[in-house]
């Protein structure tokens, strides 16, 4: 299956799109494989052949991504599944440009000038990939703080999030309050990450004594490289890692949680801790690591959009040509994986490499582009070793 095929057909499914918007949807998501260098409306234009005024035109209407996403994973081999949500920084100038401020960038470990983007991604526990939902620009005010403005993006989105799954994974920084319990309202299970000076307590789990006054909460603080085993049970061990399971009370989240406790044997001997918790005490301690560990997958969405699908490159200054641009770009990548991992279910596939595809779609433009040219039928040749010696022509591993 192409990704021609795909788009369209997903896009059948939808309703209030008119002929002339899937048209342009299905020829962009073919255009975006076979661009090469910048992701703006003039090179859009050289590639896919359309005149750079009707590119900008399209780009400014509305496209509810999030309904073509979801439509996607419900034709895909039902799995459990978790919502991921992580902003990015993009570069960006221009003194007109929406949202335009000063984000934090990972990669350069700063704050830099440009615009931010929350993405919410969906990875399969068997699968074991991110799929693109939907991409919000980080337009807050002065007044309200970063957290307060993430968990206003999520609850926007949480109808629609609920439908993939009610487990929804964070990184380290948003494990605080009230961050935590404005999700947790929202009826999603959190799983995060603690900082290494995060304070945990043991719940008391002796006999009440009857005696009057308060009741005795706690038996005393944890000790992350001594637990105690009678809250704490190992769950995995291998010759670098012990695991650990137990319930215990957070104090910078003021509630009881199920929580993962790694110790990490490195090259020099010193033991690494790491710690990891889920807002459902009953959750299984495997499960839980499995979930986090899984959720650096929408950075290789954001690193593949930045690398292969132009993200970064997009001209224009307005809120919803940015918009468009960033989720075009994204949902792009997920038809790609479909297309290329997820749909064949091949137990030989090699791992994803986005560059691979987009050789391969070019190699495939440009030939059919020569045959065009020279008057010459595709369709004889096709089949032929030549044709897909050339079509593999450059073609790297993952």
């Amino acid at each position: 299956m192409s990704i021609k095929i795909l788009s369209s057909g997903i896009l059948e499914k939808m309703a209030n799109i008119n002929k002339w918007q899937r048209d342009f949807l299905v020829h962009l998501f073919s255009t975006f494989m076979i661009v090469r260098g910048r992701y703006n409306f003039e090179n859009l234009s050289r590639y896919g052949g359309l005149n750079e005024c009707i590119y900008r035109s399209w780009y400014s209407k509305s496209f509810d991504f999030m309904e073509f996403n979801l439509t996607l994973l419900d034709g895909l081999e039902k799995e459990e599944r978790i919502v991921v949500f992580d902003p990015s920084y993009l570069p960006k100038s221009g003194k007109q440009t929406a949202g335009l401020g000063y984000f934090w960038s990972g990669c350069a470990g700063s704050v830099k000038k440009g615009i931010e983007i929350g993405g919410f991604a969906s990875v399969g526990l068997k699968t074991q990939t991110a799929l693109h939902l939907t991409a919000l620009q980080t337009l807050k005010d002065k007044s309200v703080s970063f957290l307060d403005y993430y968990a206003q993006q999520f609850k926007s989105q949480a109808e629609e999030l609920r439908k993939v799954s009610s487990i929804a994974v964070f990184d380290a920084y948003f494990s605080r309050e009230p961050f935590v319990s404005a999700i947790t309202d929202l009826d999603f299970t959190v799983v995060s990450k603690l900082a290494k000076n995060a304070v945990l307590k043991y719940p008391y789990l002796g006999k009440r004594t009857g005696k009057a006054g308060r009741p005795q909460k706690y038996e005393g603080v944890v000790d992350k490289k001594q637990l105690d085993l009678k809250h704490f049970t190992l769950f995995h061990e291998n010759d670098e890692k012990k695991a650990y399971e137990g319930k215990v009370y957070a104090i910078a989240l003021k509630r009881l949680v199920k929580c993962v406790i790694v110790h990490t044997t490195t090259r020099t001997g010193k033991i690494k801790i790491e710690t990891f918790f889920s807002t459902d005490q009953q959750m299984e301690g495997d499960k839980l690591w499995k979930a986090y560990k899984l959720r650096f997958q929408i950075e290789f969405l954001y690193r593949d959009a930045k690398q292969h699908m132009g993200l970064n490159h997009c001209q224009a200054r307005s809120k919803q040509k940015i918009d468009f641009h960033v989720n075009a770009s994204l949902t792009a990548i997920s038809l790609a994986k479909i297309v290329d991992q997820i749909l064949p279910k091949d137990e030989n596939v090699k791992p994803f490499s986005l560059a691979s595809i987009k050789i391969k779609a070019f190699n495939q433009f440009y030939l059919n582009r020569i045959f065009i040219e020279f008057g010459i039928s595709p369709e004889t040749h096709i089949n032929s070793k030549q044709y897909q010696l050339i079509k593999q022509w450059g073609v790297i591993a993952a």
